[in-house]
């Protein structure tokens, strides 16, 4: 059972860890911009990390249907990696297609 949990714990959720790093990057755009949460349509900074994991779930069941598992994974790795990067900016989140499919955005 600790076996496990050990490996439960040694591979987070890359999608997890990228919502939160979009989280952070794009609540420093909207204090940037003079916005808050609500005005870009979320309660607050839960409300957003809520809404990306649910469009990480979605994509995970529109990967399965397509037969393109591990799609959404790799997106997230590498948004994720994107979003913590010393050079990110907001155009980092903002140009990103997140109504495209992960096996077709390219990231």
């Amino acid at each position: 059972m600790l076996l496990l949990l050990a490996a439960c714990a040694a591979d987070p959720d890359p999608c997890t860890a990228m919502c939160g790093a979009a989280a952070s990057l794009y609540g420093g755009c909207l204090t940037t911009w003079g916005a808050d949460w609500e005005s870009a349509n979320y309660t607050d900074e839960a409300d957003f990390v809520d809404a990306c994991a649910t469009w990480a779930w979605e994509m995970r069941q529109l990967e399965v249907d397509a037969g393109e598992i591990g799609a959404t994974d790799q997106t997230c790795l590498e948004r994720s990696t994107a979003f913590q990067a010393e050079d990110a900016t907001c155009d980092t989140y903002t140009t990103l297609d997140w109504n495209s499919p992960t096996w077709e955005s390219g990231s």
